[in-house]
């Protein structure tokens, strides 16, 4: 039997400790000799997830937009290792680091994000190696995404890097960068975006437009301020599990 991430129920870590837990793995990155701008953009995708997620959250009046939030600022965490050294990737590390610092019910983000389509074939994952594409494969069989899960998908497909893009731009982005035309991916990334707009009668891709014309002009102390500045999380392996509901 497949089990549902209810991440409504689980433990997760607070706003303020996920933008910590995120600032601390790109400075480990950093610290561990990798490009800056690069991972200064990457710190940019990342809060950009998270408004993204968190504002679709809120219009939908049903899913709770501090976790959208708190899910889209960790759903990368698996960048704390460069996956082309170590051969693992991003998703799987990512599960494993939030799961040894105390995090397990937030961990499944972290490979759910990766795959619209739970019924993964092992051409379509090149970079995954056999034992990695297993761990992934067996995994997602065990379960059923909900609406965070899908949520986190979405707002991962208008971010690219530092820039904002249309679903149409992210995948024609993709198409020069990885060489490849996969129209079931196209279909599925259209898809994910009308099944948030019939369920909730939203507009999604407005909601990203207004989201980054509203924070053109956004004051010195917001998020994306204090997402780089904050320093990492004392003692992380050893934190303690705090509930945001």
């Amino acid at each position: 039997m497949s089990a549902v991430n209810n991440y409504e129920k689980a433990y997760l870590p607070s706003r303020i400790t996920a933008v910590r837990i995120a600032n601390g793995y790109l400075q480990e990155r950093i610290y561990h000799g990798s490009n800056q701008r690069i991972i200064f953009e990457h710190g940019i995708h990342v809060f950009n997830v998270a408004k993204i997620a968190e504002n679709i959250a809120r219009q939908t009046g049903k899913l709770n937009p501090d976790i959208a939030y708190v899910l889209g600022l960790l759903h990368d965490i698996g960048r704390i290792k460069d996956e082309t050294v170590t051969k693992v990737p991003h998703s799987i590390e990512g599960y494993n680091y939030l799961r040894k610092i105390g995090f397990p019910d937030a961990a499944p983000i972290c490979i759910t994000h990766n795959f619209i389509d739970p019924d993964i074939k092992a051409e379509d994952f090149p970079t995954y190696d056999e034992k990695s594409f297993a761990f992934a494969r067996g995994f997602l069989k065990k379960v059923r995404y909900n609406d965070y899960d899908r949520l986190i998908q979405l707002a991962d497909l208008f971010s690219r890097g530092k820039e904002i893009l249309s679903i149409r731009q992210r995948l024609d982005k993709n198409k020069q960068f990885y060489h490849i035309k996969n129209l079931s991916y196209e279909d599925k990334a259209f898809n994910l975006r009308d099944y948030f707009n019939r369920k909730y009668n939203l507009d999604v891709e407005q909601i990203v437009a207004d989201t980054f014309n509203m924070h053109k002009h956004a004051h010195k102390s917001d998020d994306r301020a204090v997402f780089l500045i904050l320093p990492p999380a004392p003692n992380l392996i050893n934190a303690r599990k705090r509930s945001i509901i």
